[in-house]
């Protein structure tokens, strides 16, 4: 046995597990799963700055959050939609104008898109492709084909370059998302609606950090699109 090479495990061991029991002293640890009109950077800033002692990690992509599940999180900010899809149940849900739910819409240029009609759809991809085309369809109440992509602002681009025929979003980014472009861009406003983000507790920290979130206030609260929790 080599027991420099018994020794170098062991250390390397024991800086994980310090680094680990470091960031559940500082108030633990906050993955967010979560697409917003702000690039990823400037949406973990924004938490990182509003959460003191707790460790923010913001992704966009479905891979990225299996992957620092799998690596170890405290708690996690995502939509409920993706919690069913891992398991999870929130203990902290987001809420706007009392609402724990809001609209999405389907939009087109220059006229509303007709959901029963569209082939071609763009959306956020959610859930991977199985989940977000079963999501997509629940939505429209039909079978479009789906181009996934994992930015609010890249779905802009599937109808300037006519991939689509129409992109599905939240209601609250139709604005904004309009307000860059230069379609005359109309949506329609779909009827089913979808819970807004939720916080839940994945690890020994998980308490502390959804007791922090349940603080966040201001510009932190907007970003996320909620005004407040239950």
């Amino acid at each position: 046995m080599d027991l420099r090479k018994v020794s170098s495990a062991a250390a390397a061991l024991a800086i994980v597990m310090a680094a680990r029991r470091s960031a559940a002293d500082g108030g633990g640890r906050l993955l967010v799963y979560l697409h917003a009109a702000v690039k990823q950077r400037a949406l973990q800033s924004a938490l990182q700055d509003a959460l003191a002692g707790v460790t923010v990690t913001a992704v966009g992509r479905i891979g990225d959050l299996d992957r620092s599940l799998k690596e170890g999180q405290d708690a996690v900010l995502s939509l409920p939609m993706v919690f069913a899809a891992n398991g999870l149940t929130a203990k902290l849900q987001g809420l706007r104008q009392g609402a724990p739910d809001e609209t999405y819409s389907l939009v087109g240029v220059n006229a509303p898109p007709d959901p029963a009609a569209v082939t071609a759809v763009g959306a956020l991809d959610l859930l991977g492709r199985d989940g977000t085309n079963a999501f997509v369809s629940g939505m429209l109440g039909s079978q479009p084909k789906v181009e996934r992509v994992t930015k609010v602002e890249d779905l802009l681009p599937l109808l300037q370059m006519e991939v689509v025929q129409a992109v599905l979003m939240a209601t609250r980014f139709f604005a904004e998302v309009k307000g860059t472009s230069q379609l005359n861009l109309a949506a329609r406003e779909l009827p089913k609606r979808q819970p807004l983000p939720a916080v839940a507790s994945v690890g020994p920290a998980g308490d502390a950090v959804v007791a922090a979130v349940s603080k966040l206030g201001g510009g932190a609260l907007k970003v996320l699109g909620v005004d407040s929790w239950r």
